[in-house]
C-alpha cells in the first residue's frame, strides 16, 4: 500500500489545515478513525488513536488534550499546535526523517584542493541516474566564482541566514542554483554567518540520493554536527606527518561514517606510507598543476575528465555507488 498523509481532526482546526497546505504535500483530512492506517502512513491526529492501530504518527493538542479512553492511546510523540508548528510542518513534509546519503569532504591542511575534489565528486555522481546536491561551507566564495555563479541564479547562504527549524525540501530545491545536474548551496561575498548548514543538508538529503558537503578542516559546532550526519567522509591528506594527529582528532568528533582517505602526492610520506600509518587503504591523488592554471582561464571543476582529481573522484563514486547497489539488493 502506498504511503498516505492522513489528518484526523474532529475539531477541523484552521491552523492545522493551513500548515498542511503550506507543506505542499497531498493529504486527506477526516474527522474520525473510520479507517485502518498502515505502518507506512504518516498520521497526524488531534485525538487519541485506537490502541491496536498499526501506525503511530504524531499527536497534536489543539487546545486541551483529549484524555485517552478505553482501548485508546495517544501516539508516542505529542506536540501542542501553539508551540509545535515546526514539528508538525516537518512531519507533514517528511523532513524529520533520515534521507539520502550524505558525503563529507574535508582537507586536513590548506591548499590540498578539497573543494575542487568535492565539486568533481558531485559532478561525477551526477553523471549517473541519481539526484546529487553539493553544499559548500567555506566562507570564502571560491567555489561560487569557479562555477560561474557570480550574479543571480538562485539563493546563497546569506539569503538563508536566520532560518531556524525544519526547512521544506521542495522549496529549498526550487530556490538553489543547478550546475551540471548538481543542486548547489554556496556563498557569495556576503559570507556564511547564520547559515543553516545542517538544516539545509537535512532538507536536501530528503530529495537527493547523495548530498556532498565540503567541510571545514577545523570543524566548529556546525561542522561537527555535519560530520556526525555524514554516511561517508572523504579525507584529503598531503602526506605530512602532522596530518596524522589531525586525522585522529577528526575521527574523535565524527560519527560512524565510512572513511575514504585520499593522499595527494608531494609530501613527506607516499600513499603507501600513509596507508600503513592509518591502517587502511588509501586512494593516491597525483599532482595536477593544470587545475590552477585552468581555473584562471575559466575552467570548472571536472572539465579535465582525464585529470588526476577526476580519476580520484571516479574511484570514490564507484565505491559509493557500489555500496548503494549492495544496500538496495
Amino acid at each position: 500500500m502506498d504511503s498516505r498523509i492522513v489528518i484526523v481532526d474532529p475539531f477541523e482546526s484552521d491552523e492545522l489545515l493551513e500548515l498542511a497546505e503550506l507543506s505542499g504535500m497531498p493529504f486527506t483530512r477526516v474527522r474520525a478513525w473510520h479507517f485502518e492506517p498502515s505502518p507506512a502512513d504518516r498520521v497526524i491526529t488531534t485525538i487519541p488513536l485506537p490502541r491496536g492501530a498499526a501506525a503511530d504518527g504524531l499527536g497534536v493538542v489543539v487546545d486541551v488534550a483529549v484524555p485517552a479512553g478505553i482501548g485508546e492511546r495517544w501516539p508516542e510523540r505529542v506536540v501542542t499546535l501553539r508551540h509545535g508548528r515546526e514539528d508538525v510542518l516537518a512531519y507533514l513534509s517528511g523532513s524529520d526523517a533520515p534521507g539520502g546519503r550524505v558525503v563529507g569532504v574535508v582537507g586536513l591542511a590548506g591548499g590540498l584542493g578539497a573543494t575542487t575534489l568535492a565539486a568533481c565528486l558531485a559532478r561525477t555522481l551526477a553523471g549517473h541516474p541519481i539526484a546529487v546536491a553539493l553544499l559548500d561551507t567555506d566562507p570564502v566564495p571560491s567555489l561560487e566564482s569557479r562555477l560561474g555563479f557570480t550574479e543571480g541564479g538562485g539563493v546563497r547562504w546569506a539569503d538563508l541566514a536566520g532560518e531556524d527549524g525544519p526547512l521544506l525540501p521542495q522549496r529549498i530545491d526550487a530556490a538553489l542554483p543547478v550546475w551540471h545536474r548538481v543542486r548547489i548551496a554556496t556563498c557569495d561575498g556576503r559570507g556564511v554567518d547564520g547559515a543553516p548548514f545542517l538544516a539545509v543538508a537535512h532538507a536536501l538529503s530528503r530529495t537527493h540520493d547523495v548530498t556532498v558537503v565540503d567541510l571545514p578542516r577545523a570543524p566548529g559546532p556546525d561542522g561537527a554536527a555535519l560530520l556526525r550526519r555524514c554516511d561517508d567522509v572523504v579525507v584529503l591528506l598531503g602526506g605530512r606527518r602532522a596530518e596524522l594527529a589531525a586525522w585522529e582528532r577528526l575521527r574523535a568528533v565524527m560519527g560512524p561514517a565510512t572513511l575514504h582517505p585520499v593522499v595527494r602526492g608531494g609530501g613527506e610520506l607516499a600513499a603507501g606510507d600513509v596507508a600503513r600509518e592509518l591502517g587502511c587503504a588509501v586512494i593516491a591523488l597525483g599532482l595536477e598543476r593544470a587545475v590552477a592554471a585552468g581555473a584562471a582561464h575559466g575552467a570548472q571543476p571536472g572539465d579535465r575528465a582525464r585529470g588526476a582529481v577526476m580519476k580520484a573522484a571516479r574511484v570514490l563514486a564507484g565505491r559509493m555507488l557500489a555500496d548503494r547497489v549492495a544496500e538496495a539488493s
